[in-house]
């Protein structure tokens, strides 16, 4: 499970260290796609096939498509280099309008990574629901 909050940044090639604790679940091999709302979600190998099928399942053939180009084009797959980073493509980094500071979430069977405003101004806005959340 993929718990925390962490605040990276990335360096000019546009690698990342992942934290510690995310690591060791990233031995398989990941996958880097778009996420939810402007952020990137980091899937284990085999937790990315069980939320592909998870999400066609019950698609229309027109929805199954259009899902299928508006995500796998973009994913890439993520291995860690010796000092724990992984690099993010530059349409990836685009697209979560990441720059340097990042935060790292942990979402319960993925993580995310987001500029770290965007983040801030995110969290603000849920906290302002605070009482519509089940907690």
């Amino acid at each position: 499970m993929f718990l925390g909050e962490y605040e990276h940044t990335l360096d000019a090639k546009g690698r990342m260290a992942v934290p510690a604790r995310y690591r060791a679940k990233m031995d398989q091999g990941a996958v880097l796609s778009k996420g939810m709302g402007p952020c990137l979600a980091v899937y284990t190998m085999d937790r990315w096939e069980e939320k592909s099928a998870e999400l066609v399942a019950g698609k229309s053939s027109d929805e199954l498509r259009d899902f299928e180009r508006r995500i796998y084009p973009s994913a890439s797959e993520v291995d860690l280099d010796g000092q724990g980073r992984m690099m993010i493509p530059a349409r990836l980094r685009t697209y979560a309008d990441l720059t340097n500071e990042v935060t790292v979430v942990g979402v319960r069977d993925h993580f995310e990574i987001w500029d770290r405003a965007a983040w801030y101004a995110y969290q603000e806005r849920l906290d302002a629901q605070g009482s519509k959340i089940p907690f």
